[in-house]
């Protein structure tokens, strides 16, 4: 018999992907094949880094960050999951809603950012309000799809067992939407990070977003490229994290 060959998971060829393209940059920054002005190099980004853990600017606009997105996620998330099933439950409201929540979602949403803070002010709620319409539609439409994909058949045969509208919507069209609900929150959190960053970049005088512009501000390129790699690693992780729920809630469907 002829052994198998190990093979690498995913996440191991990720890693050895960044390891590879991170030699690179280095390499092409010290042989000058890059600006380092411009472009920096991953030597003084890790130095970059070390400096802001050290100095504890990186908690300070990270934590205010996290709690902008977080109140955002949660607002954006409730409400939008709400609306979706409301929506999903009452054929003839959504299609008269539909058409105007499709453009109020396409509208640009950095537009709205100054019209918040002229209505809210430079605050947290100007923020949380920003992340929270990011991440809202995502669950309306979401869910909303959740629930008009359930079977109908499934849900007359649950009625002649004489359900009621309770027990269909607890036993029957919520489980559906769980895994819609999911792919909801995975791609929520990082709508709702970057509606906040934009909220910060817009007007504030803390957060990753206010950290982001006054680096670019002054042309400090290493400083911006790590704090959107430290953006992106924390995206990744929290990801992670939604996926093993994700993982840990659907094993019942096999």
């Amino acid at each position: 018999m002829t052994p198998k060959k190990s093979r690498l998971s995913p996440g191991v060829w990720t890693v050895l992907c960044l390891l590879l393209a991170l030699c690179l940059w280095e390499w092409a920054a010290a042989a000058g094949h890059v600006n380092d002005y411009f472009f920096s190099r991953p030597s003084a980004l890790w130095a970059e880094f070390l400096e802001l853990v050290s100095s504890g600017l990186l908690a300070k606009h990270l934590s205010v960050t996290l709690q902008e997105a977080g109140l955002g996620l949660l607002f954006g998330g409730l409400f939008g999951t709400l609306a979706g099933l409301g929506l999903g439950l009452a054929p003839r409201v959504s299609r008269a809603l539909t058409p105007l929540l499709t453009g109020l979602n396409g509208l640009p949403k950095l537009a709205l950012g100054p019209v918040f803070i002229i209505w809210f002010g430079l605050g947290l709620r100007s923020k949380v309000i920003m992340s929270a319409l990011m991440a809202f539609f995502i669950f309306v439409f979401n869910l909303y799809t959740g629930v008009r994909g359930v079977d109908p058949a499934l849900l007359s045969g649950v009625r002649l067992l004489g359900a009621s509208q309770g027990q269909l919507l607890t036993k029957v069209i919520w489980p559906a939407c769980l895994p819609w609900l999911l792919t909801s929150l995975r791609t929520g959190l990082g709508l709702s990070l970057s509606g906040a960053i934009v909220g910060e970049y817009l007007g504030s005088t803390k957060g990753m977003g206010w950290l982001l512009s006054a680096a670019g501000d002054v042309f400090n390129s290493t400083r911006v490229l790590c704090c959107v790699l430290v953006l992106v690693v924390l995206i990744i992780a929290l990801d992670a994290v939604v996926h093993l729920l994700e993982w840990r809630l659907l094993r019942w469907r096999g």
